[in-house]
């Protein structure tokens, strides 16, 4: 896949300056990825920054074998925040990212994000843009787990997916969600079925039809 300024142009629209696109059309690389492709593992060193251009990811913090915890979505026109952060440190990183729909991504190499950083003010602004949304999203995520109920950060969850794949038939299983928001999935099925009651949606086989 080919990509030109006019496609940085058309995808990020955040982006403005015509050297700094320029740039990122001719070091950057374009690429697919199908429906649940990991494009970010935990604990990879980082050698690119992934800009997602279409469709979208689940960014998920794991602490264990078998504890992880959903935080937030990346969406078209975003980049990961805590991989650039991690870049920039030289660290390896501390997330993983799945993909939700079929997402396209911008791959920047490490070696000119750091570039970016020194002669292009519209990045820095970008970057702090970001930074500033992904805090916001991280602090209402934290709200959410601390005072919400289990239902309306269901919710919320089953509705950025929506936003993302641009459909309200979800093919999604009860242990992937229970996994992603770090609850049973009794507890998750419970509550599933009291929305079901509610009328906020429908289960089918494998599928979650929002209303």
């Amino acid at each position: 896949m080919e990509l030109t300024p006019a496609y940085v142009r058309a995808h990020v629209p955040a982006l403005h300056d015509t050297a700094l696109i320029a740039d990122m059309a001719s070091h950057g690389t374009l690429s697919a990825f199908p429906t649940g492709e990991v494009i970010l593992r935990d604990r990879q060193f980082i050698d690119h920054i992934p800009l997602v251009t279409r469709g979208g990811a689940k960014v998920i913090r794991e602490s264990g074998p078998e504890e992880h915890l959903f935080l937030y979505f990346l969406e078209a026109g975003q980049t990961c925040t805590m991989t650039l952060a991690a870049c920039l440190r030289r660290q390896a990183s501390r997330v993983r990212a799945t993909t939700v729909a079929p997402t396209e991504v911008i791959l920047l190499p490490s070696s000119s994000v750091y570039r970016y950083s020194r002669e292009f003010p519209a990045w820095n602004a970008f970057a702090l843009l970001a930074q500033q949304d992904r805090f916001d999203t991280l602090m209402a995520t934290a709200e959410h787990i601390a005072f919400s109920s289990l239902a309306e950060r269901l919710l919320t969850y089953l509705t950025g997916i929506a936003r993302i794949t641009g459909s309200r038939e979800l093919t999604l299983t009860h242990e992937a969600i229970a996994g992603d928001l770090g609850v049973s999935r009794v507890g998750l099925s419970r509550v599933l079925k009291g929305l079901e009651l509610d009328g906020r949606l429908r289960l089918g086989r494998g599928v979650i039809y929002l209303v």
